[in-house]
């Protein structure tokens, strides 16, 4: 999948579309041009933790593959990347908003797919 055009664009507290993202706004744009959109969890309470929102938000538990989800702790807060190769990740942070990065400078928790 193409994200080339998603580098540089800003955060934005739960932003979902080109005008800034968050994280998840970035996984949750992925998944929709994928063709699998999933569900959008901001308003909705949830423990953070993405363990327990995977099936309400229409993911699930996998390996490492490239086009996973990748659950990150970052400063002790959830933090979501998308694996686009087995080195790197695209994700979304508030100091550089999107960016591409290697995964190993960070900590990953868990690995999901997109269901459908």
């Amino acid at each position: 999948m193409n994200v080339s055009d998603l580098i540089g664009l800003p955060y934005k507290v739960h932003g979902r579309d080109e005008s800034g993202l968050d994280c998840f706004g970035l996984i949750w744009l992925i998944a929709k041009r994928n063709g699998t959109p999933i569900k959008d969890p901001v308003y909705k309470g949830f423990d953070p933790a993405l363990a327990k929102l995977a099936d309400y938000v229409g993911l699930k538990k996998s390996k490492f593959d490239v086009g996973c989800v990748l659950e990150i702790e970052k400063d002790g807060r959830l933090h979501l990347g998308y694996a686009i190769d087995q080195d790197r990740m695209i994700h979304c942070t508030k100091s550089d908003g999107v960016i591409i990065e290697n995964l190993v400078n960070y900590d990953i928790k868990g690995y999901y797919k997109f269901n459908g």
